[in-house]
C-alpha cells in the first residue's frame, strides 16, 4: 500500500495535476463546507434538519493558487426550503472574491396544531396545543418549542399550525402598576416597591418611579408585577 502511493506521488510530481482536476476539488471542499457549516448553524435547535446542495457551485476566474473558504452567512434564519450560503474565497491565504453555495434544507420533528378553537388575547398553554409529527418544510414562523407567557395576537382555528405571527408576550407590567422591586449591589439584596412608568413583558425593560425618591430607573421585568435592578450596571 506503501509503495502504491508512493508511486501516486511520485506521478503527481511528474504529472501536474490539471488546473480543471484542482477547481473540481476545489468546489467538491466548498459543498463539504456549505454542508458543515448548515449543520453547525442548527445543532441547538429542536428536530432534525436534513441539507443537501443543489447545485455545482461555480467560481470567477481566479489567479493560480492555494484555494480556501470562509463561510460568512446564511441567507434565511431558518435553513429550511431553498437558500444559499455565503462563502469567502481566499488564493494564498488572501481574499480575492466570494462565492454562494445553492442549499435545499427540510426539517423533522414536531409541530404545536390547535385542538379547540381559541380567540384573540387568549392565554395559551400546551394544554390548547397537540404534538402533530412533521416532516418536509415547516409553514414560516411554525413553533418548534412553546414561549412562555404568550397570548394569541389573532383567533386560532382547530387544526391552525401555530407560527410566531399567532402569538405575542403577555404583558406582566403595565404602566401605572405597583412593582415589586429587586435590587442587587453585589451581593447585597434589598426588596423595594416602584410604581410602574411603562410597560412590557418578561425580559423587557421597563421604567420605574421608585417610593420614597421618586426617582425614575430601569429595570428588567422578571414576573407579574416584578422587576430586578443590577444597581451596578444601572450607574
Amino acid at each position: 500500500m506503501r509503495f502504491i502511493h508512493s508511486c501516486i506521488s511520485c506521478l503527481a510530481l511528474l504529472f501536474p495535476v490539471p488546473t480543471w482536476a484542482q477547481e473540481n476539488t476545489s468546489l467538491e471542499l466548498l459543498g463539504i463546507q456549505a454542508l458543515v457549516f448548515a449543520e453547525n448553524a442548527v445543532a441547538t435547535l429542536p428536530g432534525e434538519y436534513n441539507f443537501k446542495v443543489s447545485s455545482t457551485p461555480t467560481l470567477p476566474p481566479l489567479k493560480p493558487g492555494k484555494l480556501t473558504f470562509e463561510a460568512l452567512r446564511l441567507s434565511k434564519d431558518e435553513p429550511v426550503g431553498r437558500f444559499f450560503i455565503v462563502f469567502r474565497v481566499n488564493v494564498d491565504g488572501r481574499p480575492v472574491a466570494t462565492a454562494r453555495v445553492e442549499m435545499e434544507g427540510t426539517w423533522l420533528g414536531e409541530l404545536f396544531q390547535a385542538k379547540n378553537a381559541l380567540q384573540r388575547k387568549a392565554t395559551i398553554t400546551e394544554d390548547d396545543l397537540q404534538k402533530i409529527p412533521f416532516e418536509g418544510i415547516p409553514p414560516a414562523g411554525a413553533l418548534k418549542e412553546l414561549p412562555e407567557d404568550v397570548r394569541l395576537r389573532q383567533p386560532l382555528g382547530v387544526g391552525k399550525i401555530v407560527t410566531k405571527t399567532d402569538i405575542e408576550p403577555i404583558p406582566l407590567v403595565n404602566p401605572t402598576d405597583r412593582v415589586r422591586v429587586t435590587l442587587q449591589n453585589g451581593s447585597l439584596q434589598i426588596v423595594g416597591e416602584a410604581t410602574a412608568r411603562s410597560g412590557g413583558a418578561r425580559g423587557d425593560r421597563v421604567r420605574l418611579e421608585m417610593d420614597g425618591s421618586k426617582k425614575i430607573v430601569q429595570g428588567i421585568i422578571t414576573g407579574t408585577r416584578e422587576a430586578f435592578i443590577d444597581v451596578r450596571s444601572s450607574r
